[in-house]
């Protein structure tokens, strides 16, 4: 317990000189700023656009759409630092800085190395996630979702922490592949990203999928972290509202709690079999080392 401690305390200052220090602190912190905001005002304005060429139909469209995706893509932030930034780790160690053989046999504790950089994204994550619910204060609708009186102290704590530990077990599973792929593996990533961006209901409701769609959007825990951080956030959504027909609707928080701990901690034991198989298989085929590019 000590060594893995010791290991997540330096590995998670390390991520951080390596996210940070590639700058002054003053341009870093515009970076932080300026990343998340853009890509939530860009989808801030296809709302508005879509709701302009609606209204040319007569058929208004309703104003808590704008806050949903608005706080889906805020917290989705978190999922792209911290899931697929520890995927990049076993990269950037193994092909640019060639040093994940000497972090392996070395007496730090492997997978605890793995979620120290992993949390070292998360404060990137988390930071930019603030600060685009904090920008979104300043649209009249998304604010009026973003009252202090929406927010569920006692719900918001848990599903941070189970989406936590969800986000460390798809982090290990993407890290674990990519110990085992050439540094292309990085679009493997990016591919999960568009997928998991695609169906976990991030920018519309899942009752827009095709039903058998549904089903699988269903078994991503993902799917269910989004909807109590919204919920968490901003409120269930109103009766009568198109979002309150969904098939996620049904279930209270308890409920979205314990299938997201369910699917959690199937993900947790596939994550640590897949790892153990993954590294073993890196170290007798030479893995570690080998670098893959030009």
């Amino acid at each position: 317990m000590k060594e893995t401690l010791r290991t997540l305390r330096w590995s998670t200052w390390l991520g951080w000189q390596i996210e940070s220090n590639w700058a002054d602190w003053r341009l870093f912190l515009l970076y932080l700023v300026v990343k998340p905001v853009c890509g939530a005002m860009m989808l801030v304005c296809m709302f508005y656009a879509a709701k302009y060429a609606i209204a040319l139909t007569s058929r208004p469209v309703p104003v808590e759409f704008l806050p949903f995706l608005y706080i889906s893509n805020a917290c989705y932030g978190l999922v792209g630092t911290v899931m697929f930034g520890m995927s990049s780790v076993v990269l950037s160690d193994r092909e640019s800085y060639r040093m994940l053989k000497a972090i392996y046999i070395s007496p730090a504790v492997f997978q605890a190395y793995f979620v120290g950089r992993g949390l070292a994204r998360a404060l990137e994550g988390v930071a930019g996630g603030a600060i685009t619910l904090a920008v979104g204060l300043m649209i009249p609708d998304i604010r009026n979702s973003l009252q202090t009186r929406w927010v569920d102290l006692a719900w918001l704590p848990v599903f941070l922490l189970l989406g936590g530990a969800m986000l460390w077990c798809c982090g290990m599973i993407l890290a674990s592949a990519v110990l085992n792929m050439s540094r292309s593996g990085s679009f493997l990533s990016e591919g999960v990203a568009g997928v998991i961006f695609f169906l976990s209901g991030v920018v519309f409701p899942l009752n827009v999928l095709p039903t058998w769609l549904q089903y699988v959007s269903q078994s991503l825990p993902t799917t269910y972290w989004l909807e109590g951080m919204r919920r968490a956030i901003a409120g269930p959504a109103p009766t009568g509202s198109p979002l309150a027909d969904t098939p996620l609707s049904a279930y209270t928080n308890p409920q979205l709690a314990l299938l997201l701990l369910i699917t959690t901690i199937v993900l947790g034991v596939a994550s640590q079999l897949f790892y153990r198989w993954s590294v073993k298989k890196a170290w007798r085929n030479g893995k570690l080392e080998e670098t893959t590019g030009m």
